[in-house]
C-alpha cells in the first residue's frame, strides 16, 4: 500500500513536515548569505547544487507521473472503459499538474515509462541529479522508436560508461542516442526520408499588415541542409568584413538573390557538405549510421544513395516485407544479415589530424574542426560551430593544430576571454580539453567520435587492427587446397 493511502490525504505526518520546513528555512538562510556575501566560487557551487536538487525532484515527479498513468490504466481495466486507449486522460492530468501545455504530454509519459521500466541505470543517474530534465528527455525520446530489448541494451552500455554524456547539452545527447537507434530503425528512416523528398514544396504568404511576404519550404535533407549552411557561412564572412546588416538580414538578402538566378544561367552555387561513414557501411552493407554535416545521423542506406548518385529502389521496410514473404525468405534475410556482420572490417573511430604553422586557422582546417566537433565545445552548449579557437592561446605557445583546437559558437568564443577563464588540452587521442570557467569548478569537453556513439578504448583498436591485418593476409595468400593422399 502506498504512503499516500496510508496517510489518507497524501500528506506527510506533522513531525516530518516540521522537520522538512526546518531544513528548507536553513537552506534559504544559507542561500541568502551566499547571495549577499558569496565569492564567485561559492555562487557557482551553490547554483550547481540547486540544479542537482531540482533534477532529483524532477526524477520524483517523473515517478509520480508514471504511477498516475498506471492508476488510470488500472481504473480503465476495472471499469472496461477506453478499451482502444486505456491510458486516456493520464497525459492531460499530468500536463495540468505540471502547468504545461497538452502538446507533448503523451511523449513525456512514454519517456517516464521507458525510464522506470527499461533503463534503470539512466533512472539512477537522474535520481542523483546528474542530468537535467531536458537532458533526460533528449536521451529517452529517441528510444521510443526501438523495442524494449534495445532500450535495455543501451542502458547497459550507459551503465558500463557512465561518463558517455559528460558535459553534453540536450542536442548532442539526442544525436548520440539517435546514432544508436538509427541502426535498428534504418529501413523506416530511409523510407521516411524518401517520402519527405517526394513531398517537397515552397509556399509564399503575403501579410499586408506586416508589409512582408512569408516563405515556407520543405526541402530534401541535402538541398535544405546545404542551403542553410551556405547562407550561414556566407553571412558570417560578409559580417566580418564590417557589413552593417545583421546576420539574419544578410541571409535573407542572399536567399532572395539566389532565387533570381535563371536555371540556365552560367553562375553556379557550390555547396559542400561533409559526410562521415565507415567503410563497413559503404562497401559491406553494415547499418552503422552516417553523419551528414549540418543535419545529423542518417541511415547507411540513404548515405550510400547520396554517394552513388541515385536511389536504390526499396519501397518496403523489413517489417512490411515480413508481411508479404514466406517464413523461408525471412529466415534467409536474417542469415544474410549475420553473414554480412561476420565480414565487417573494424576501423578507427577518430578523424585524422591536421596541423598549420599559421596563427589563423586555414579554411580547410576550420572545416575539419567544424565537422569533427559538430556543436560548440563549451560544456552544455549546443550552439553551431562558427569559430575555430585555440585551446591554449597562440600567444602562450599554443599550436594551430587539430589537437589544440575547439569549435565554438560566436558567444562562447567571446566568453572565454573573461578574466580567470582557463582551458588546456587533456587527451589528444579523442580531442579532449579541460575548461575552468573562472572558478574552482572544472569541466571536461570531448569531441564526439567520427562514427559510433562513444569512443573506443585504444586496446580495442589495436586488437581490431591486428585482426584486420591477419584477415587481409589470408585473403592475399589463401591456404592451398588439402589433397587426400590415402
Amino acid at each position: 500500500m502506498s504512503a499516500a493511502k496510508v496517510h489518507g490525504n497524501g500528506l506527510a505526518p506533522a513531525s516530518d513536515q516540521e522537520e522538512l520546513d526546518s531544513h528548507l528555512v536553513q537552506l534559504e538562510n544559507d542561500l541568502s548569505r551566499i547571495q549577499d556575501h558569496g565569492s564567485k566560487t561559492q555562487c557557482a557551487q551553490a547554483i550547481a547544487s540547486i540544479e542537482e536538487r531540482i533534477s532529483s525532484l524532477r526524477y520524483q515527479q517523473a515517478g509520480l507521473a508514471h504511477q498516475l498513468e498506471k492508476e488510470v490504466l488500472r481504473e480503465n481495466e476495472e471499469r472496461g472503459t477506453n478499451i482502444d486507449d486505456q491510458v486516456r486522460g493520464a497525459a492531460s492530468q499530468v500536463a495540468i499538474a505540471r502547468k504545461r501545455p497538452q502538446r507533448g504530454s503523451r511523449s513525456f509519459l512514454s519517456n517516464c515509462r521507458i525510464l522506470f521500466e527499461d533503463t534503470p541505470n539512466i533512472a539512477s543517474a537522474f535520481s542523483r541529479g546528474e542530468f537535467t530534465e531536458a537532458q533526460i528527455q533528449a536521451m529517452l525520446t529517441p528510444l521510443q522508436d526501438v523495442r524494449p530489448l534495445r532500450r535495455s541494451q543501451f542502458d547497459e552500455i550507459f551503465g558500463q560508461n557512465p561518463d558517455m554524456f559528460e558535459s553534453m547539452g540536450p542536442k548532442r545527447i539526442k544525436e548520440t542516442v539517435t546514432n544508436f537507434t538509427v541502426k535498428y530503425t534504418s529501413d523506416r528512416e530511409d523510407k521516411k526520408l524518401k517520402e519527405a523528398n517526394a513531398e517537397r514544396y515552397v509556399r509564399f504568404h503575403k501579410d499586408r499588415e506586416a508589409g512582408c511576404v512569408f516563405l515556407h519550404a520543405r526541402l530534401p535533407i541535402v538541398g535544405g541542409t546545404g542551403l542553410q549552411m551556405t547562407l550561414r557561412q556566407q553571412s558570417h564572412r560578409i559580417k566580418r568584413k564590417g557589413d552593417p546588416r545583421t546576420r539574419t538580414q544578410i541571409e535573407a538578402d542572399l536567399l532572395a538573390r539566389y532565387m533570381f538566378f535563371d536555371e540556365n544561367a552560367e553562375q553556379k552555387i557550390n555547396v559542400q557538405l561533409g559526410l562521415i561513414m565507415t567503410d563497413k557501411s559503404l562497401f559491406m552493407g553494415d547499418r552503422e549510421p552516417a553523419y551528414l554535416e549540418g543535419y545529423g545521423f542518417i541511415p547507411a542506406q540513404t548515405a550510400r544513395e547520396l554517394i552513388g548518385g541515385h536511389q536504390i529502389p526499396n519501397e518496403l521496410t523489413f517489417e512490411e516485407m515480413e508481411a508479404k514473404i514466406t517464413p523461408e525468405n525471412i529466415e534467409r534475410i536474417e542469415v544474410m544479415t549475420e553473414i554480412t556482420r561476420l565480414y565487417t572490417a573494424p576501423g578507427d573511430q577518430e578523424l585524422i589530424t591536421m596541423d598549420s604553422k599559421a596563427r589563423i586557422f586555414p579554411e580547410k582546417l576550420k572545416k575539419f574542426i567544424r565537422i569533427r566537433d559538430r556543436h560548440c565545445r563549451t560544456p552544455f552548449c549546443d550552439g553551431l560551430v562558427e569559430e575555430a579557437d585555440h585551446v591554449t592561446q597562440f600567444a602562450r605557445g599554443g599550436k594551430t593544430s587539430v589537437s589544440n583546437s575547439a569549435g565554438r559558437c560566436e558567444i562562447c568564443n567571446k566568453a572565454k576571454q573573461a578574466p580567470g577563464w582557463y582551458e588546456y588540452t587533456a587527451f589528444r587521442d579523442n580531442y579532449s580539453m579541460m575548461i575552468c570557467p573562472g572558478s574552482t569548478m572544472s569541466y571536461r569537453s570531448t569531441a564526439p567520435p567520427a562514427t559510433g556513439y562513444m569512443h573506443k578504448p585504444f586496446p580495442q583498436l589495436m586488437r581490431d587492427s591486428k585482426w584486420f591485418k591477419d584477415f587481409k593476409e589470408r585473403l592475399k595468400n589463401p591456404d592451398p587446397p588439402q589433397h587426400d593422399d590415402s
